[in-house]
């Protein structure tokens, strides 16, 4: 991991950046320990490269429902920038990290699918899907999804960041 930051920053990576990575930010932000709040910058991106578009609305309403206000999101494109700024990458689809990968390979030790870090065991498809265009009750069960993976890695996250000298 690259860890000569100041502050640690998490990266989530889907293709819009308007649906699954603002509910990965937004979730990861209230499930940080409250002693990690100032030290951990979280952010989300698209590897499609929109800019300033807002969260679905459907994707604001299931965040919202497990207490996360992405209402003032706004869309981003992935960087070098981003990228180089990040510790850790948390990736929803496998073509988000092959997009990185390929893209930016200097990172590819700080790249990772969301359902695949740290997992005992790999699943046969790792990808989250993409909930956009779809009804409340498909945001909700992606929302349920990447709920259960963020729990799943806080853990391993924590000691991550705990382990890193300026945090």
């Amino acid at each position: 991991m690259n860890n000569a930051k100041s502050q640690y920053q998490v990266l989530f990576v889907c293709s819009g950046n308007t649906c699954r990575s603002p509910m990965a930010e937004g979730l990861l932000k209230v499930k940080l320990p409250p002693h990690l709040q100032q030290e951990v910058k979280v952010v989300s991106c698209g590897t499609l490269g929109l800019q300033a578009q807002p969260a679905t609305p459907n994707a604001i309403t299931v965040a919202a429902e497990k207490d996360a206000d992405i209402s003032q999101h706004r869309s981003q494109g992935i960087s070098e920038e981003l990228v180089i700024n990040s510790n850790i990458i948390f990736c929803m689809a496998d073509e988000h990290r092959r997009y990185i990968l390929q893209h930016f390979p200097a990172f590819r030790d700080n790249v990772f699918l969301l359902r695949d870090f740290a997992a005992k065991e790999k699943l046969g498809d790792p990808d989250i899907f993409d909930p956009i265009g779809s009804s409340v009750g498909i945001y909700r069960e992606c929302c349920r999804i990447i709920d259960i993976e963020l729990n799943r890695i806080l853990p391993y996250l924590v000691d991550l960041i705990e382990a890193l000298p300026n945090t």
